[in-house]
């Protein structure tokens, strides 16, 4: 929610700095996001009088206006449609700085020498208004600042508001935080309404079927009204809310919801059938035309506000096209409502419409509130259109509402604050929050909280707004007692930290997806029919088609990541994920729940820079990532076993990824069926994912320290032919286990596919690293074991050693 400063003065008195404002608000609980200036670029902007106007001599559409600035006559050259004379309007003089970065210069336009701008409301950031010149009042003086005239720079707050204050959704209801903080007074609008029209029950009546949906609703009638603009005061505020203007009608239902909090709705009084109102849920498969221009399909559980024949809004959300406000209306009648937030948080979802109304009612709106947001809309129609309001209103109100009782116990919330405040404190904290409170024996107090704050409703509600009033930086730092305890850390979370600690050394960023994602997504991946990937757990009550069951795999999350990023120009992507997934299995109840990693590489490498070229990621970056994690676990025997048909990956480009004789994950680059429904055009993406519990059973429980020998190390190399079919870990495999205890390392330096050898075949060679830890080897030894170990490699892959 966005507040202006100014309006906010309007309302409680404020004399500290917007910077310290915003801390004060944070530290209640309104969040501070942000805060923008408005008008600190208008320092070189003025009042002038137009004087005089001529037309320019080279230009139809161009005229040249004398303006008189106090101490001076300038001439400006202005194309602006509005413009007469004797109007005050807003002078950029050369030197003044707009607010999209435009610095003022007195130059020619159509050799006409033009010392300024005129200037339009949206040019000075005031609102998005660019019809014409701004017309100022006629009782301000030439020469005058414009921050001066219009009460400039103006702040606007931007608050994060938590769902449980939606009395905060509003002006009046943020300077109430500010005075019961600072301890001011609040101050409410005035309301000033001339009731000179015909009694109110001769002009309407409001009939309520669903008491339940709407425990109360009220309604006033305003004839002969004058449509038109709304004055700038209100369309600035508006602007700075986020709220686009509309006319003089509409304009006030919105300005009163952001003064007050409390939505309201003005139907033209004319288009209502029998002109009157009757509440009731709406008739199964009824279609409506809400004011967007769409057709809703409504069923029996929709709440519809209706005339003496058919539906005219969405309850609480928006009007329809029926009944609407336009340039002809003469006649509003205005609805001020309280309805069921559940009932409207149903509808709001099930037909995608969510409204400045809705968000409020949806949270719980003031159910006491809704005649002083009736009247007062009805007073500023009076006072911006003219008109005559009925005497009195329409107020259907069933079962009033009786406010919680709540006792709230000195001494417990001292204990839980850890505080020593005085009941005449508490009290005087509550009081301030507009709540009803008397001494109920010497350690409680009895508290009312009024209809607004409908989030006060147990004991512990009320701490916490003693707690929010006392200030939550003064409540003392203290620390719990810590014991010792026998059972050992969780070895998932040990686990869990460690992998993280590697992947973020690693120059990866962790990723935290939703767990909720669509069917379909498997379908994407290719998985088959009777895949266990396919066993979703269905989410009872679905926030939407895409998020209806519980994954089963990390791989849409994470893509859907590399998405996101992608659209806004991120292609050098390095992310991981640690999640869990669930696999519904028959005739349980609970689903199997696994917790793996996965990783994703995507777009260059490396970068070009002036030392190297722009290098894609490969297949050997991701494994080599795969590699690094294993063996700061502790886990050496790591092999890579060529695979295909994994759900995701590219058949062509997949290993399996073993350990001590254990399948623990896959790794590969992703296949192109995955990349185009992800909207990707990059191949260079591979991915690899790891199963934590498998891969916890082979971890080691113990880190040993091995010595560094102190004996040499001897080195042979081996250049082989084989076939282009036989894999290098084969090989591998061969020499460590002939090689024994004597073989310390063995690793492949060289791969040769050309046209100097035979196309079936290719070269490897390996450098084996021979050592003991006992003695210094023996050269014939070796020779003895080294060729040893060649003979192995000849029997078993038919290869044989590559000469010169």
């Amino acid at each position: 929610m966005k507040v202006s400063l100014n309006w906010l003065r309007d309302y409680v008195d404020i004399d500290m700095s917007p910077d310290d404002l915003g801390q004060v608000l944070t530290m209640t609980g309104l969040e501070v996001e942000k805060i923008d200036c408005v008008g600190e670029s208008l320092e070189n902007v003025v009042v002038a009088r137009i004087s005089r106007i001529e037309p320019h001599p080279t230009s139809d559409h161009l005229t040249i206006c004398h303006m008189d600035i106090g101490t001076e006559n300038v001439r400006v050259v202005c194309g602006a449609p509005n413009v007469e004379e004797g109007c005050l309007v807003p002078l950029a003089l050369p030197g003044a700085r707009l607010k999209d970065g435009t610095t003022i210069k007195e130059s020619k336009i159509k050799g006409e020498n033009s010392k300024g701008m005129l200037l339009a409301e949206d040019e000075m950031g005031l609102t998005d208004d660019h019809t014409g010149i701004m017309i100022l009042s006629p009782d301000l003086a030439p020469g005058t600042l414009v921050s001066t005239a219009l009460s400039l720079p103006d702040w606007v707050f931007d608050l994060d508001l938590t769902p449980n204050r939606p009395d905060c959704a509003c002006v009046v209801g943020v300077a109430r935080e500010i005075a019961a903080v600072t301890e001011k007074t609040l101050k409410w609008p005035e309301i000033d309404l001339a009731e000179t029209g015909p009694p109110i029950n001769k002009l309407t009546s409001v009939a309520i079927d669903d008491p339940v949906g709407c425990p109360r609703y009220t309604a006033g009638v305003i004839n002969d009204i004058e449509m038109g603009p709304s004055p700038f005061w209100m369309r600035y505020r508006l602007y700075q809310s986020g709220i686009r203007s509309i006319n003089n009608i509409v304009d006030v239902t919105n300005y009163v919801m952001l003064e007050l909090g409390q939505p309201l709705h003005a139907f033209d009084y004319d288009r209502l059938r029998e002109n009157r109102i009757v509440v009731r849920q709406a008739h199964e498969g009824e279609v409506f035309a809400t004011l967007d221009g769409k057709s809703h399909t409504v069923n029996s559980k929709t709440l519809m506000i209706c005339d003496g024949e058919r539906a005219v809004a969405l309850a609480g959300i928006m009007g329809g096209l029926n009944s609407e406000i336009f340039e002809g209306t003469k006649s509003v009648l205005m609805e001020s409502a309280f309805f069921d937030p559940m009932c409207i948080r149903r509808t709001s979802k099930r037909f995608g419409l969510s409204t400045e109304a809705s968000y409020r009612f949806e949270r719980g709106d003031d159910i006491g509130g809704v005649t002083t947001a009736l009247r007062r809309s009805l007073g500023l129609i009076n006072h911006l259109a003219g008109g005559e309001a009925a005497m009195g209103f329409i107020d259907n109100y069933p079962t009033p509402y009786s406010p919680p009782i709540i006792d709230l116990r000195v001494d417990k919330t001292n204990r839980f604050l850890g505080t020593r405040l005085s009941k005449e404190v508490m009290s005087s904290h509550l009081r301030a929050l507009e709540m009803k409170v008397r001494d109920n024996g010497e350690n409680i107090l009895r508290v009312e909280p009024p209809s607004f704050r409908v989030d006060i409703v147990r004991e512990v509600d009320l701490i916490e707004e003693v707690a929010r009033l006392s200030g939550f930086d003064n409540i003392p730092v203290t620390y719990p007692k810590v014991r010792p305890t026998e059972k050992a850390e969780e070895p998932e979370l040990v686990l869990r930290n460690r992998i993280k600690e590697i992947m973020v050394g690693l120059g990866f960023s962790e990723t935290i997806t939703f767990s909720f994602v669509s069917s379909a997504s498997v379908d994407i991946l290719g998985v088959d029919e009777k895949s266990p990937l396919r066993s979703f757990v269905n989410i009872v009550n679905p926030l939407s088609i895409e998020e209806s069951v519980l994954r089963t795999s990390l791989i849409p999350g994470i893509m859907s990541t590399i998405r996101n990023n992608t659209l806004i120009d991120e292609k050098e992507l390095k992310v991981f994920e640690w999640g869990k997934v669930f696999i519904r299995e028959e005739g349980k109840e609970l689903p199997l729940e696994r917790s793996f990693l996965a990783a994703l590489i995507s777009g260059p490498y490396q970068q070009k820079t002036w030392y190297q070229d722009e290098r894609p990621a490969d297949f050997y970056d991701i494994k080599g990532v795969v590699e690094v994690v294993l063996k700061g676990l502790g886990l050496e025997e790591t092999s890579f076993e060529k695979v295909s048909g994994q759900p995701g990956y590219d058949s062509d480009v997949l290993s399996h990824i073993k350990c001590c004789g254990s399948h623990i994950g896959q790794v590969g680059r992703v296949s192109k069926r995955v990349l185009e429904a992800y909207d990707l055009e990059n191949r260079d993406t591979y991915l690899f994912e790891l199963d934590i519990e498998a891969l916890s059973k082979i971890i080691p429980r113990e880190k040993k320290f091995r010595p560094v020998t102190k004996f040499p190390a001897v080195y042979r190399d081996i250049s082989l032919l084989v076939g282009r079919g036989v894999e290098s870990s084969k090989i591998i495999g061969v020499i460590k286990r002939e090689g024994g205890d004597l073989l310390e390392s063995v690793r492949i330096f060289d791969l040769y596919e050309g046209n100097k050898i035979d196309p079936s075949e290719k070269a490897l060679a390996f450098r084996i690293c021979y050592r003991s830890e006992e003695k210094t080897l023996d050269g014939a030894e070796i020779n003895n074991l080294h060729e040893k170990i060649i003979d192995k490699i000849r029997q078993e892959s038919g290869g044989k050693l590559r000469e010169g």
